[in-house]
């Protein structure tokens, strides 16, 4: 069977010897397959879809039942200990950045 936009333009410029007896029909033919097709890929996509937003769902609720897991500042965590201290991390390396900051503190 010819393409749609072939039968089409068979019919625009049907030529010398017309257009042919059958073309209505082979257009709406051609037409149906296309959209069929067509429909045939939607479905599909949209099962693809639906399936990924579950994925989506699913590792979101995950990610939050993790948040959750982790101790806010200043809470005490279930092994008793406070989570917020109030000290600073300790840096085995002293940076320039680090003395000109506390010369500016003793200003």
């Amino acid at each position: 069977m010819a393409d749609f936009n072939e039968l089409l333009q068979s019919l625009i410029n049907p030529g010398e010897d017309g257009a042919s007896p059958t073309i209505y029909d082979d257009l709406s033919a051609s037409y149906t397959d296309a959209t069929s097709t067509r429909d045939a890929k939607i479905t599909s996509v949209t099962g693809e879809l639906e399936a990924l937003q579950l994925e989506l769902l699913a590792a979101k609720a995950a990610n939050w039942d993790l948040m959750q897991l982790i101790p806010q500042s200043g809470e005490v965590a279930e092994s008793g200990e406070n989570t917020d201290d109030g000290e600073k991390p300790e840096d085995d390396e002293v940076s320039e950045d680090d003395d000109f900051f506390e010369d500016e503190d003793d200003k």
